[in-house]
């Protein structure tokens, strides 16, 4: 099979699995490498980030592929470190191989546990009117300047709690970049942060992208415009109390009432606490970013 015969049945296979998945564009032979294997194909190429980003390491190696044969992926994956390993260096945590694949997509993925890949994140999908809605003590509001430290703590939290779990790397550089976000944020025509409330203390807070802010998240579905619910945390001595459910509950309905149909978010997928949470109030799994962190060990 040709490259193009490869991408015409990968994009028949993940239409068939997912309906909510985007049409895969063709792949670009001039962004990096092209790999190509016996039903199967894909694009290599390094990314540099900064240090002001914690999502994820320094360095990374990307790799986009389309399967024909979902078994050709370990084919692709041996050619790709053929080709990375001589710029590696053993044991560089701020160096990750990365490949994100759709997350019905499930029947080659012991390829990557073989070669000691983990899924670390989900890009999950809730499609408006899903989900749970109950009574609250907790009062949402709009976030305030005058929140700033306590908005920017809760931001904090939310990088050091999913660090453990592979692709979020917490830098000094990251706080002073949250800061900044935030003061911005918080100084909106319009709220962006919520706040959720008892007794007015601040317990936790969500930050929503509506369209067209939100626009660059639009390459993860086929639906049109989808929101983008940025962040949540809750403090630590109040996990399990209501606060996040008042939160997404009032995301949701901003969502609603702004008449957008679907909400993408993003969330470690072995943290614990946030994936129970999100299935619960009626997101599902799109697509799964798998990471191999350190590429050598």
């Amino acid at each position: 099979m040709d490259v193009a015969e490869i991408e015409a049945v990968h994009a028949a296979r993940v239409r068939a699995l997912d309906p909510l998945l985007p049409a895969p564009p063709p792949l670009a032979p001039g962004a990096g490498h092209l790999l190509a294997a016996d039903g199967g194909a894909a694009i290599a190429w390094p990314q540099r980030g900064v240090e002001s980003d914690p999502w994820g390491p320094l360095r990374r190696h990307l790799l986009e592929v389309r399967l024909a044969r979902p078994e050709a992926l370990g084919d692709l994956l041996d050619q790709w470190f053929d080709l990375i390993h001589s710029s590696v260096a053993p044991g560089d945590l701020e160096c990750a191989a990365v490949v994100e694949l759709p997350s019905r997509d499930t029947e080659g993925v012991f390829a990557l546990v073989q070669r000691g890949f983990a899924p670390v994140s989900v890009a999950a999908v809730r499609r408006s009117g899903r989900g749970s809605t109950r009574a609250s003590d907790v009062l949402v509001r709009p976030a305030e300047p005058q929140d700033l430290a306590t908005v920017l703590d809760l931001a904090v939290a939310v990088v050091e709690y999913d660090a453990p779990f592979g692709k979020i790397t917490p830098r000094p550089e990251a706080i002073e970049a949250l800061r900044n976000q935030m003061t911005g944020l918080l100084a909106a025509p319009e709220p962006r942060i919520w706040v959720g409330c008892r007794d007015g203390e601040v317990l936790g807070s969500v930050y929503l992208q509506l369209p067209p802010e939100s626009a660059w998240c639009a390459k993860y579905t086929s639906a049109p415009d989808p929101a983008y619910l940025a962040s949540m945390s809750v403090r630590a001595d109040q996990r399990g109390s209501g606060v996040g459910s008042a939160l997404a509950a009032h995301a949701h309905h901003v969502v609603e009432a702004a008449g957008v149909s679907m909400t993408l978010l993003h969330h470690a997928l072995p943290n614990p606490r946030s994936t129970p949470f999100w299935y619960s109030n009626g997101y599902r799994p799109l697509w799964t970013t798998w990471l191999r962190r350190p590429i050598v060990r």
